[in-house]
């Protein structure tokens, strides 16, 4: 026999879905049919219902059943505290939420509290009649939704990480410089006006460019920073570059185009997480764990200028402000005696300014270093003329590699590493064998335990050499067949600068690692693409030593 209920209610009509639930896609309308279909079993329920005289309807579409902090939710929650709502109606207890233990607070101790009836319709439970069964039926479901969400973020994460792996983007705002692919929405193309403005800012940036420079220039040329440039060809998405459609270039938004790899092909994703499906705060992961996926899409940068954008930004130094490019050797010239970096330094006198670099160890701990300087006069004909030298050697070492590759040379070392590989390959299985021997001279007492572990310790080592041997030379033999392609590579840097008149930044960054000056003014240069030259001055028969240059400044 029904229970007659002589209080009315105000009730509070709780529509919700999420595309966790399988009814919502990117083309659905704002109120879905699924919501139409809850509210309409709802409002048949209230037919039968007298004592429910009023009612609202709170609608959350397209939230996750797992948070609470959804806006309507929160919104009801205002108006039963108000007093303006005491019932509270859903279709079934996964439309009021998926997390068990939050659920259950509110519908076993919230709602209880603040004397509001809970009814889930099609679940059969009505808080206001509710029997023992009840009270199992209502936290058993509700775990049963509960185990439902984390079943669905599980496989939700999983489709995401196989997407990563295979190169498919799927973040929600697209980087500047590429578009969505009109033929596949998880695929990037150019976007051939905004790559010309990256390749612009590499180019500055290579040049000897300020970021702060930088985005004044294009600024000052009416270039569209990323979030104008995205909203005045309509794309309405958030990003971090602004905060508003009039928000300009600045040194941070130029600083991220530049760190950026996906400009080299290269997409990484996966950078952040959330703890679990009921956390959504994000956590960084480790680099380690990124996904990353190279030649994924066409490039705007090529490797070799952004590695290099990367080591100028790791010496980068401020620029004064009256200046608009930095100085060619900022961030690469160091105290040969302490290590630590010289500071640049400009005293005027007699109506002129003279500029000078000085060891800051001194200054940071007295006594710790001379306070040593040179005049950047001496150190940049020094620096000249050493770069001069080196590209001279490494010119002269090309054109005689050239001359043994036309005599044959790369073939015959080609062949000599490989008949080492061959050699020492039979040595190790020799090795092997007899180590393997061992333990049965040992059980058959033809050795002594000691003399068995001395030899097995013998063999062990042997082997260890065998491995060692064997990776030097397969290592060497894929450096000689991969040689000419890479060498003319790195020669063909110096071979720019042959004729070198005076020294830039651009010269400075692909050449010069680091510029070390000790007291007395003895100044030693250290030239990138060191391991190459002493590779190849070695097999000229040279000392492998040309890759440092040392010159005296009097």
């Amino acid at each position: 026999m029904e229970k007659k209920i002589s209080k009315t209610y105000q009730a509070a009509i709780y529509l919700r879905l999420s595309k966790e639930d399988g009814d919502v896609d990117e083309g659905a309308k704002l109120v879905s049919n699924s919501i139409s279909n809850q509210k309409a079993l709802i409002m048949d329920f209230l037919k039968s219902h007298a004592e429910i005289k009023e009612y609202s309807i709170y609608v959350d579409d397209g939230y996750s059943g797992v948070s609470f902090d959804r806006p309507d939710f929160q919104r009801m929650l205002d108006d039963i505290r108000k007093g303006v709502v005491n019932c509270v109606i859903v279709k079934d207890l996964s439309r009021f939420g998926r997390n068990y233990i939050e659920a259950g607070r509110y519908i076993e101790k919230i709602f209880p509290m603040l004397g509001v009836r809970f009814i889930a319709v099609t679940d059969g439970f009505d808080s206001i009649g509710k029997d023992n069964s009840s009270d199992l039926i209502v936290p058993f479901k509700n775990l049963i939704n509960d185990a439902y969400s984390r079943d669905i973020s599980i496989k939700i994460r999983s489709n995401l990480e196989m997407k990563r792996k295979r190169g498919e983007y799927i973040g929600a705002f697209l980087t500047y410089g590429y578009l969505k692919s009109e033929e596949d929405k998880n695929k990037i193309v150019v976007d051939s006006y905004a790559a010309e403005v990256v390749k612009d800012i590499f180019r500055m940036k290579i040049s000897g460019m300020g970021q702060q420079a930088i985005a004044d220039k294009l600024n000052a040329q009416g270039i569209l920073s990323p979030l104008a440039y995205k909203s005045s060809i309509g794309i309405r998405l958030k990003t971090s570059f602004g905060t508003g459609n009039s928000a300009g270039w600045n040194y941070v938004s130029v600083t991220r185009v530049l760190k950026n790899e996906i400009y080299t092909g290269t997409l990484i994703q996966g950078k952040h997480t959330t703890p679990n499906y009921k956390i959504k705060a994000r956590v960084d992961k480790p680099e380690e764990e990124w996904v990353r996926v190279g030649d994924n899409h066409e490039a705007i940068i090529t490797p070799k200028d952004f590695a290099l954008v990367q080591e100028l930004l790791k010496t980068d130094t401020r620029c004064s402000p009256a200046e608009e490019k930095v100085y060619p050797l900022a961030g690469k010239i160091f105290c040969g005696d302490c290590m630590e970096g010289m500071v640049r330094k400009t005293v005027p006198s007699g109506g002129r300014k003279y500029v000078y670099y000085v060891c800051s160890g001194n200054k940071k701990q007295k006594g710790s270093c001379s306070p040593h300087s040179i005049s950047e006069k001496e150190l940049m004909d020094a620096v000249l003329e050493a770069a001069r030298f080196q590209i001279s050697t490494v010119l002269g070492i090309g054109e005689a590699l050239s001359v043994l590759d036309s005599a044959g040379w790369k073939d015959t070392g080609i062949g000599k590493y490989e008949e080492r590989i061959r050699l020492e390959t039979e040595r190790k299985a020799k090795t092997e064998g007899r180590k393997l021997g061992l333990y049965e001279d040992f059980k058959d007492g033809i050795l002594t335990k000691q003399e068995y572990v001395q030899m097995k310790q013998e063999y062990d080592r042997k082997l260890e050499e065998s491995e060692n041997a064997l990776r030097s030379y397969r290592n060497e033999l894929k450096l000689l067949k991969e040689d000419k392609g890479s060498r003319q590579e790195w020669i063909k840097e110096f071979k720019k600068y042959e004729n070198l008149t005076a020294l830039d930044r651009n010269v400075a960054a692909i050449l010069i690692r680091q510029v070390r000056v000790y007291e007395g003014k003895r100044i030693e240069v250290i030239f990138n693409f060191e391991e190459e030259l002493d590779k190849y001055s070695s097999v000229l028969g040279g000392t492998g030593s040309a890759g440092h240059t040392e010159g005296m400044v009097v």
